[in-house]
This record gives structure tokens, C-alpha cells and sequence, in this order.
């Protein structure tokens, strides 16, 4: 292609010189007719004068040259007399021409003589040679001028649509294009403008996609529940960090087989059986590997409009473990409830029955059953409390009121004062800042009962209770410290003591009425004023709780 450009210029000036020679040669053959025409007149009027004078003169007064063909003196007359002999000029054959480059020499013979009459003509270019050279410049500058004018003209035009096209080319390819810049009045200035319109259009275009594509992913990403998606082959072409989370596998972000980051052999038949039968599937399962998650799958076939595209297919996990712990929470915690209630129900039954049947005319032991149904009463009474403070625990989180930390503190351990003086127990009270704040009254008493309820409950005779608030008015928090010098808890048991109905004594708490949900309903509480409860322990040498609240 770049050779066929440098030799077209090459043929154009080849072309112009061929068509210079083809007019020169059609305007000298115009010329020599023309001379022709003279040379006919003129040998007439020789004719006419040879009437009255001899040839030689009637030549001379017409124009003409007399030649003698008999004679080989000049060069016409050898030229006439080789004619002559030739057979090219006789009386038959009046008129010959002779040309030679430069000149064109006209012969005609009149009569049966040998006597010759001549005329010699220039031609065209050699009549004034100056001129001709000066038209035949004038010619090319004009010519070669116009051939590489059209020659730059098309270079350009050539440079511009090899741009337009490779700007076409890289849109072909998702590149960004070339601005392109040409003269208003250039041929392809509205294709260039347009070009350029469309290479704004496509980059907001790009721009916008890219965008939604982030946008896309933000979203994704940040979605609670496991999605990956796979292409018709079951290559992993997008996921998110829940499902990495779910799978507990390190995904790769490069597209590779889904079965590297699946592990769990129900899942996989999902997938499989969705790639190869174009069936979407729905099941619950729990997953293999350290998650042993219960997840609810989705496996869906992606159908698009065109039939070309490439079958994608979507693949989604709900993470089911929370709600199917949740789930055997209340099992376990009607289960617990139904025992907790049964024990005191069956006794206040029990010793009920006994008294109708007799044991009342028994004041002993009327007396003795009375005092343990009064007793099983109490503690039934206590549960069902305990589970409606359960129940009311994540009830008006958002209710304030004005607190006095030390005339709460003082209203519940005078309370409890009778199970202090029991077990002869000395209470120390510490308080650090203003014990005025604004909190739910309701629920920061509820977890300072149940703390000091447990502190007593789990104390030893003659034991000590410390208590500390403090009060941080720069971070808005308090601080509630309680210590004992009771049983102590230990190491294995400390993770579980926060768990509905979990007794580390069961026997102690059942002699000091303990239900197993003060500390439960302590942690429950804290969390919904978003607080924490941290505990420091040693079996025999008592328990420390530390509860931190913001307000």
C-alpha cells in the first residue's frame, strides 16, 4: 500500500508528459496540413507563372525552390533525384513530403520533367523553439503542480480516514479514542466532528458503566448474604465476601472452577445438575468444613434475552445458623421452663395432697409443709419474673429518665437486706463522680439486682461485697464493679455462665432459690443498652464482674 502511494504520483507526472506529447503531435499534424494547404496554392500559382516564364523564374516569383532531379548537387536535388528514382514523386504523385525532426520539405513535379519545385516548412516546435520550451514549462508547473496539490490532498484525506478508522477500530476493541482536529472547510470535518461526538458518547458511556459496575459490586459486596456467580463452563466470574465468609474458603478473584472454593457435595449436585439441565434449585443445608453453617442455597439459571449471550448461573446463600440456634434456644428454653416450673409445681402438688389427706391435723407437720409450699410459691414466683424480665428485655430500648446511681443501689440492697443479714455479709459502697445520669432507669436497676442478687446468692458466711460506680462525664459512661469473696468461678465454666438456665452450683443455687437466669438476663440487658459485662474469677477466691454502659 505505502509503495502503490509513492508511485502514483510517479504515473500522474508520466500520464501528463504522454498526454504533452499527444497534443504536440496532433497540433503539428495540423500545422503540416495547413503547410500542405500553402504549398497547394503556391504550386498553382507556379503553374499559372511558368506560362510566361521559365520554370526556374515562375519558381522563384511563387515562393518555391526549383530543383533539377537530374542533378545530385544539393541536398534537396539528392534528395529529389533518390525520390525520383524511388518512384515517390512522378507526374502521377504531384505532391511529396519529406519530414525530418526539425523540418518538413514539400516536393511537387508538374509535367513529364524532371524539374522539381520545393518548399521547406518548420515545424512546430522547431518555428520558435523559446516559446515552446516556455509553454512546455508552463504546461508541467501547471500539471505537476495540480498532481501534487491532489497528491498532499490525498495523503491527507488518507492520514484522516486511517485515524477515523483506527479511532472505529479501537471502539471496536473498548479503547478510549483519539480527539481528532481538522480545518472547518476540510472534507472530513463533519465525519471527524461526528467521530469525536461519538468518542465523548462512548466515554460518558464507559464512564457511566464503569460507575454502575462499582456501584454494582459496592452493592454486592456489602450484602449479608453469599452470591457467586458462575458462566456456562461453572467458572467463578464474581463473588462476594459474605460467601467467602459462609464457604470459609479464600476465594480468588480470577476466574477459575467453582468446585475449588465449594467443598460441600450437596451444593456441588446443585450447581451441577443446574449447568447441565438448566433446572434452578432450592434446598437447606449445612456446610462441610470448619463453618458447619446452615445456609439456605439458591441455585438459579440467569436467562437473558438474546440467546447468544453466555448462560451465567447465580448461586445464593442465607445464612440459616443464627435463626436455627435461635431456634433451639426456645427448645431448649421451653424445655428448661417446662423443668424449672415443674420442680416447684409438683412439690406445692405434692405437699398440698399430703395435707388433704391427713397431715394437717399434724401441726409439726402442718407447719413443715406450709413453709415449703410457701417456699416452692417464692421460687415460682421468682421464674416466672425472671422469664417475664426476659421478655421485656428488648422493650423500650430508647426510654430515658434522670437516675440517682446511689439511691437505686441503696433502694436494692435494702431489699435484699434480709439475705445480707443471713448470711452476716459486709457491703462496701464506693462512688466516683455524679451519681446522677440519664439511662433506662428500668434496665440499669434490672442488671444492678440481679448482680447483687448473685454476689449474695454466691457468697460465703461472713463474706464481703464490694461495689464500685463511677461516673465518666467526658465519655458519657459508667462503670459498675461488683466483687464477692464467694465459690469463685472456674475457667470452663466462666464462657457459659451468661447462658439461660446454665448453674455453675446447682445444688447451691437450688438451696439459695436461684432460678439460672439472673446473669442471663444481665447479658441480654447489656446488650441492648450496648454495653459489656467482663468477668474476673478463681475457684475459692471469689468473682469480680465489671460492667461498662455508655449513656
Amino acid at each position: 500500500m505505502t509503495m502503490k502511494r509513492k508511485i502514483g504520483p510517479v504515473i500522474a507526472i508520466l500520464i501528463s508528459i504522454a498526454i504533452f506529447i499527444i497534443l504536440i503531435l496532433f497540433s503539428d499534424n495540423i500545422l503540416g496540413n495547413s503547410q500542405n494547404d500553402m504549398f497547394t496554392e503556391e504550386t498553382i500559382s507556379y503553374q499559372e507563372l511558368k506560362k510566361n516564364h521559365d520554370p526556374a523564374e515562375a519558381a522563384k516569383i511563387a515562393g518555391l525552390i526549383y530543383v533539377d532531379s537530374s542533378k545530385e548537387d544539393t541536398v534537396m536535388q539528392k534528395k529529389a533525384y533518390d525520390m525520383f528514382h524511388r518512384g515517390r514523386i512522378a507526374p502521377g504523385k504531384n505532391y511529396v513530403t519529406d519530414s525530418t525532426f526539425n523540418t518538413r520539405i514539400m516536393y511537387y513535379m508538374s509535367g513529364s520533367s524532371r524539374h522539381v519545385v520545393a518548399k521547406k516548412y518548420d515545424r512546430l516546435w522547431s518555428q520558435s523553439p523559446m516559446t515552446f520550451v516556455l509553454v512546455a514549462l508552463m504546461y508541467f508547473l501547471i500539471t505537476d503542480s495540480v498532481v501534487l496539490f491532489y497528491y498532499r490532498k490525498r495523503q491527507l484525506l488518507s492520514k484522516d480516514i486511517k485515524s477515523v478508522t483506527e479511532n472505529l477500530r479501537r471502539v471496536r476493541k473498548n479503547k478510549e479514542m483519539a480527539s481528532l482536529i481538522l480545518a472547518p472547510d476540510d472534507e472530513l470535518y463533519g465525519l471527524v466532528e461526528q467521530t469525536n461526538k461519538i468518542s465523548m458518547d462512548i466515554n460518558d458511556l464507559r464512564d457511566d458503566v464503569r460507575l454502575r459496575e462499582r456501584r454494582f459490586k459496592g452493592l454486592v459486596g456489602h450484602l449479608p448474604i453469599g452470591v457467586m456467580l458462575l458462566n456456562s463452563q461453572g467458572d467463578v466470574l464474581m463473588h462476594n465476601q459474605a460467601m467467602a465468609s459462609l464457604l470459609d474458603a479464600n476465594i480468588s478473584n480470577d476466574i477459575h472452577p467453582f468446585i475449588e472454593d465449594i467443598k460441600t457435595y450437596s451444593l456441588s449436585r446443585m450447581i451441577e445438575h443446574t449447568l447441565r439441565k438448566n433446572k434452578n434449585h432450592h434446598r437447606e443445608i449445612q456446610l462441610v468444613g470448619n463453618s458447619q453453617k446452615y445456609v439456605d442455597a439458591n441455585v438459579i439459571r440467569l436467562i437473558h434475552s438474546r440467546e447468544d449471550f453466555d448462560q451465567q448461573v447465580l448461586v445464593i446463600l442465607y445464612d440459616l445458623t443464627e435463626s436455627r440456634q435461635f431456634e433451639k434456644i426456645q427448645v431448649d428454653f421451653v424445655n428448661n421452663v417446662s423443668h424449672e416450673l415443674k420442680t416447684p409445681v409438683t412439690s406445692i402438688e405434692g405437699f398440698s395432697e399430703t395435707l388433704l389427706n391427713g397431715a394437717k391435723n399434724d401441726p409439726k407437720k402442718l407447719d413443715h409443709f406450709l413453709d415449703i409450699i410457701h417456699s416452692e410459691s417464692v421460687r415460682l414466683s421468682e421464674l416466672i419474673q425472671d422469664i417475664l424480665s426476659l421478655s421485656k428485655v428488648r422493650k423500650d430500648t430508647a426510654k430515658t429518665d434522670m437516675v440517682n446511681l446511689r439511691d437505686d443501689i441503696e433502694h436494692i440492697l435494702e431489699q435484699q437486706s434480709l439475705a445480707i443479714k443471713k448470711h452476716n455479709l459486709t457491703v462496701k459502697q464506693d462512688y466516683v463522680g455524679n451519681p446522677e445520669v440519664t439511662a433506662n432507669k428500668e434496665k440499669i436497676n434490672l442488671v444492678f439486682r440481679n448482680l447483687i442478687k448473685n454476689a449474695i446468692s454466691y457468697n460465703k458466711e461472713n463474706g464481703e461485697i464490694k461495689l464500685e460506680v463511677h461516673h465518666d462525664e467526658i465519655e458519657n459512661r459508667i462503670k459498675f464493679i461488683i466483687q464477692d469473696t464467694g465459690l469463685g468461678i472456674s475457667e470452663a465454666d466462666q464462657g457459659r455462665i451468661f447462658e439461660r438456665f446454665y448453674r455453675v452450683d446447682r445444688s447451691r443455687s437450688l438451696e439459695t432459690g436461684g432460678t439460672g437466669l439472673g446473669l442471663a438476663i444481665v447479658k441480654e440487658t447489656l446488650d441492648t443498652l450496648d454495653g459489656d459485662i467482663r468477668i474476673e474469677s478463681n475457684l475459692g477466691l471469689g468473682t469480680k464482674f465489671i460492667v461498662d454502659i455508655p449513656l
